[in-house]
């Protein structure tokens, strides 16, 4: 994979990557919370033998990324539309894992003609909406996490100020231990399967140099307004929820299929949070592939 980095109409940088196959039909891969966008051979593999160009970049505040205070979920696709523009893309597929689900259903909602089809990889849900328990069923880390970014202000400062500290010399084998109570047993077999665990190691490194702007600012986005509603996501969506997942319970993906107007779901019993991508990913992109028309 190539490099890029990209100066955007406000004057702010993206830093990502390009690879995968030399096509006009672009797969935008937006990050988990909070591992930004790290070169994956895995991933870029089954994009290019699906003729697919493979474009991600850190948000706003990871890594090389310059920070965005106060963006919000919606601001990321205004993000999408200059960096395709500026590869000359005019059909894009998107795919967001975890964190980056909400991401990747901004580009459908607000990015008409553009996006053909959505991919939610163990998406997380709105935040403030009456029939969803947002926490229930996530592993200790992140209820701590989302308490202390609902409350703000300096404690939430120094949670995630300690947590980077952990992440500088981070290696694969740490990753269990690190997030224990996040990781079921089959996200721990999913680790050592297609590199993962290298690749998240690797992404949580890059992550640490753009210090805690990038996942503050996403934890926020989280909270608040998405700028959009779900209803809004109005082409095809691939949904996919492991039932074992202890960072984003199954609740978000059901929530989400209710409510996403035209979804195809595979709520998995037997997947993780992990599992989803190692296990299913093909099956995923042969799908939106479909879904969009192409």
């Amino acid at each position: 994979m190539e490099a890029f980095d990209i100066t955007l109409r406000d004057g702010r940088t993206l830093a990502g990557f390009v690879g995968g196959a030399d096509s006009e039909r672009a797969l935008v891969f937006c990050h988990g919370t909070p591992f930004p966008f790290a070169e994956y051979t895995f991933l870029e593999d089954e994009a290019a033998a699906r003729d697919l160009r493979l474009i991600g970049w850190s948000r706003p505040g990871y890594g090389r990324s310059d920070p965005q205070p106060g963006r919000t979920v919606a601001s990321f696709a205004s993000d999408a539309g200059e960096v395709l523009a500026s590869f000359g893309m005019g059909s894009a597929f998107a795919a967001g894992w975890s964190g980056g689900g909400p991401h990747a259903m901004s580009m459908g909602a607000l990015l008409d003609g553009v996006c053909k089809a959505v991919i939610t990889i163990g998406s997380v849900a709105p935040f403030e909406v009456d029939d969803l328990d947002w926490v229930a069923g996530m592993g200790p880390e992140n209820v701590e996490e989302f308490a202390l970014a609902q409350q703000g202000g300096t404690a939430f400062d120094d949670f995630l100020e300690e947590q980077l500290q952990g992440m500088a010399s981070i290696t694969a084998r740490d990753l269990v231990s690190s997030m224990e109570g996040l990781i079921s047993e089959v996200d721990r077999e999913a680790l050592d399967e297609r590199s993962l665990a290298d690749f998240m190691a690797a992404s949580l490194k890059i992550g640490v140099h753009g210090g805690p702007a990038g996942w503050k600012e996403d934890d926020e986005a989280f909270l608040t307004d998405w700028g959009f509603s779900v209803t809004d996501v109005v082409v095809p969506v691939s949904l996919w929820q492991g039932s074992q997942d202890l960072m984003v319970p199954r609740s978000h993906g059901e929530w989400l299929t209710t409510y996403l107007p035209n979804v195809t779901a595979h709520l998995l019993g037997d997947e993780g949070h992990l599992s989803l991508i190692t296990r299913h990913l093909g099956a995923m992109l042969d799908e939106a592939l479909a879904l969009g028309g192409n």
